[in-house]
């Protein structure tokens, strides 16, 4: 375990100039970097940590605005329709453009008998001529990452940083005794996939689920042994798709750059893959077998 700070408030960490400054929501300048508005860690009084790296090199995204932010109350940046065109590629066609492409954010989406639900996006293909393999309306999650463990290890270290008289980049860069945790990404987002995803799937539509390179990696454990078709050219109501730092790019000054790792991208059916993701483990007899306790305190033994 050992996370280390990636970006803080837009700026990457592993470049040694320009020295980067503390920001406080009492900063003249505070506007997030990735969207047309201040930034929401500052206003609640929270560090502007963007991302942490993991001891491997995997990017864990911790702010909710840094992938591309859902909020539907200010334009959209150059930043997020990139990020959106590049998913529509994917998932649509290499040829089509940013015309072609409609959205809503923070889409309602209703559930019978229960309070509704909001997709990140809702994204359709608009006047394309082009044949495609797949629906041409999905539900759009973005999940780059999430919490980590042991915050209280990466604000010290940040309030240390900020204390410096001489400070560096590679001091806010060092290692924090902090984690990752993925299952508790994966666990939030399991009710809303599953509904959200049925009811794409019952209009006729698709789910497409934009995450982190952990977050992949973690879900992919639990699939890869199923041999799931790939449906990418046929009739897909599932995409998973990883997002990935750039590392094809020269270094420079900041924000990291992000980009969708082709190696890593599922296009299946969804009920296939969310009955996978059900049918995990076998069975094991000795589960209900060996030494029981009565609730009179006394000791019961049960065979196997």
């Amino acid at each position: 375990m050992g996370v280390s700070i990636a970006e803080y408030f837009g700026q990457r960490t592993d470049i040694s100039t320009p020295i980067i400054m503390p920001v406080t929501k009492d900063s003249q300048i505070k506007k997030c970097p990735f969207m047309n508005k201040d930034c929401a860690k500052l206003s609640r009084g929270l560090k502007p940590v963007c991302s942490v790296r993991k001891r491997n090199g995997d990017i864990w995204i911790v702010c909710r605005d840094r992938l591309c932010s859902t909020n539907k109350t200010i334009p959209l940046t150059s930043y997020q329709k990139d990020i959106l065109l590049a998913i529509a590629k994917e998932v649509f066609s290499p040829e089509v453009k940013k015309e072609h492409i409609l959205i809503k954010r923070e889409a309602r989406i209703p559930v019978v008998g229960k309070s509704s639900y909001n997709a990140d996006y809702i994204m359709s293909i608009h006047n394309f001529h082009i044949e495609l393999r797949g629906p041409k309306h999905v539900v759009l999650e973005m999940q780059g990452g999430g919490e980590t463990s042991n915050t209280g290890s990466i604000t010290r270290h940040i309030d240390t940083w900020e204390m410096q008289q001489g400070k560096t980049n590679a001091f806010l860069a060092q290692e924090i005794d902090a984690g990752t945790i993925e299952t508790n990404a994966w666990r939030r987002q399991q009710e809303q996939f599953i509904i959200k995803g049925n009811i794409a799937s019952q209009t006729g539509g698709g789910i497409v689920f934009c995450v982190g390179s952990p977050l992949y990696d973690y879900l992919w454990q639990r699939v890869c042994t199923a041999k799931l078709n790939n449906l990418r050219h046929h009739n897909w109501s599932m995409c998973l798709i990883c997002i990935d730092e750039d590392k094809s790019k020269v270094t420079q000054v900041g924000s990291i750059s992000l980009k969708i790792n082709t190696d890593k991208i599922l296009f299946t059916n969804y009920i296939t893959f969310m009955q996978t993701l059900i049918n995990q483990g076998e069975p094991y007899p000795a589960m209900f077998a060996g030494a029981f306790e009565t609730l009179d305190g006394k000791v019961a033994e049960i065979g196997s």
